[in-house]
């Protein structure tokens, strides 16, 4: 009786084989070698092949796309308008062919890298051209907040880039998340950088060129190379085809880390500084005693720092009393400073 229970169990039993190693991978688990990463299979990735390819070809949307959202965002710019430059983020069509470029990179294919190479560097003239014949056409020449915030990319902006790659790479090997995207465009904001480079263009103004560019080249690499390490993870190429292309990509991000490492220390001492000086807001002065604001610190060109602050007090200052208020600021950062002093009287 034991016997035809256990023979009934066996019939009964499903054996689900769909997810077992296929293929080369297969192989290798028979011969009892452990590959460092999974390998995909073709079968696996030839949906995700035909979309990376498709994306590195230039085309007329492409072109359409990169133009308006340019523009877009030019104007966000202008407006200082968080919510229209937000708009440009997700219109912008750049993230498509910087990731088939991290796939061409890590497959070793010419082909794929000149496609969205040349993708690529059409949409970045598009988008500098763009923005700079708008700014040639507006009548004022405004620093608005979003720009400026655009100008002094540091370490952390390439932390942003390089978790929107791995980011933007899952998702484009995962049909179901591939709805993310647009997070991920939004995340690491590609075509602001270039809009502000060519609003710099427009004005002939050599630091905001310099410290926006230096930002979207932040994003290209970190998106780059992020999105070819986790490629390999996934299993789309093998590390030996990869070594060369995440080589020479990895030394570009240590080129480009310099100057961002630099001033990511500028921001360190800013806020120490700004602690320093603010760890109090009002000052005894020889006649009385007066409140102040720091509105901004920082170091000028020769080294020296310069301090601007607000002052309340309710007696019109003095020479003397500014000369106080320079001393005993200069007390609390231990530094010589350049200080710039307005004035708010209560009466």
């Amino acid at each position: 009786m034991e016997e035809v229970v256990e023979q009934v169990q066996i019939e009964n039993e499903t054996v689900q084989t769909q997810d077992l190693p296929k293929g080369e991978y297969k192989k290798l688990l028979l011969k009892n070698v452990l590959p460092l990463f999974k390998k995909a299979e073709a079968d696996d990735f030839k949906e995700l092949f035909k979309l990376i390819r498709s994306a590195s070809t230039l085309n007329s949307i492409y072109i359409v796309l990169m133009i308006c959202s340019t523009l877009l965002a030019t104007v966000g710019l202008f407006l200082d308008s968080g919510p229209v430059i937000i708009g440009a983020m997700i219109l912008a069509p750049l993230m498509a062919p910087i990731v088939s470029l991290s796939m061409g990179v890590v497959r070793n294919d010419a082909k794929l890298i000149n496609d969205s190479g040349k993708t690529i560097g059409v949409g970045v003239v598009l988008a500098l051209l763009s923005a700079a014949l708008f700014t040639l056409m507006m009548p004022i020449e405004l620093h608005t907040s979003q720009i400026e915030a655009r100008l002094q990319p540091n370490i952390l902006d390439l932390f942003v880039a390089i978790f929107s790659g791995i980011a933007a790479a899952y998702a484009y090997s995962k049909e179901e998340v591939a709805k993310s995207l647009a997070g991920v465009a939004i995340a690491v904001a590609l075509v602001p950088p270039l809009a502000v480079t060519g609003i710099g263009i427009g004005w002939m103004d050599y630091e905001v060129i310099m410290g926006s560019f230096l930002l979207f080249i932040t994003n290209l690499v970190g998106i780059t190379i992020a999105a070819s390490v986790s490629f390999i993870i996934l299993g789309f190429a093998p590390l030996v085809r990869a070594k060369k292309g995440i080589i020479y990509t990895a030394v570009t991000m240590i080129i480009v880390s310099i100057p961002l490492a630099m001033a990511f220390s500028e921001v360190m001492w800013q806020n120490i500084a700004q602690s320093k000086v603010s760890n109090q807001t009002s000052l005894q002065l020889s006649n009385q005693e007066v409140d102040y604001k720091v509105l901004g610190i920082e170091k000028d060109r020769s080294g020296g720092v310069k301090i601007e602050i607000e002052v309340t007090s309710q007696e019109i200052l003095s020479k003397d009393n500014m000369v106080e208020i320079k001393k005993l600021l200069e007390e609390k950062l231990d530094e010589k400073i350049q200080l710039q002093i307005r004035t708010k009287i209560i009466i």
